[in-house]
């Protein structure tokens, strides 16, 4: 397991790249458009709950680098993968929703189906990742 300054370290990284997450988004994915006023605290909802999901996903990245080598061995696939689908449910949604908000929607139909097929097709094989894994995990569990 991980000491308690190391997670404390995580912590911190996880807020700064939340905090990055959230000013950066309309700098590497300017908005083609604002939302109508009325909207906007919504918006800015979603805006803070993708940044600290990217933060979070960062500090996992972090995480998973610290502690790969100490993983049992019989289940250390199993854990990269869980680990790879919560970094991608994490981090990469910042970059899901960016894309959207820097003009991945109609009319422009390249980009719309780019980021759809780049992020909804693997939500869908996770799926069936996470049913092979739990069966591994169960397997190993068993002995």
């Amino acid at each position: 397991m991980i000491g308690k300054m190391t997670r404390i370290l995580l912590l911190v990284v996880a807020a700064i790249f939340a905090i990055i997450g959230f000013f950066g988004e309309g700098i590497f994915f300017p908005p083609i458009m604002m939302p109508p006023a009325s909207f906007l605290p919504v918006f800015i909802f979603f805006a803070i709950w993708d940044a600290l999901a990217f933060g979070a996903g960062i500090a996992i990245l972090i995480y998973l680098a610290l502690s790969y080598s100490k993983w049992p061995k019989e289940i250390r696939s199993s854990l990269l993968v869980l680990s790879f689908i919560a970094v991608w449910f994490t981090a990469l949604n910042w970059v899901h929703d960016g894309l959207h908000n820097a003009g991945a929607m109609p009319p422009n139909w390249a980009l719309l189906a780019f980021t759809e097929f780049m992020f909804h097709v693997p939500w869908l094989l996770f799926g069936l990742a996470l049913v092979f894994v739990t069966r591994q995990l169960i397997t190993v569990y068993r002995k």
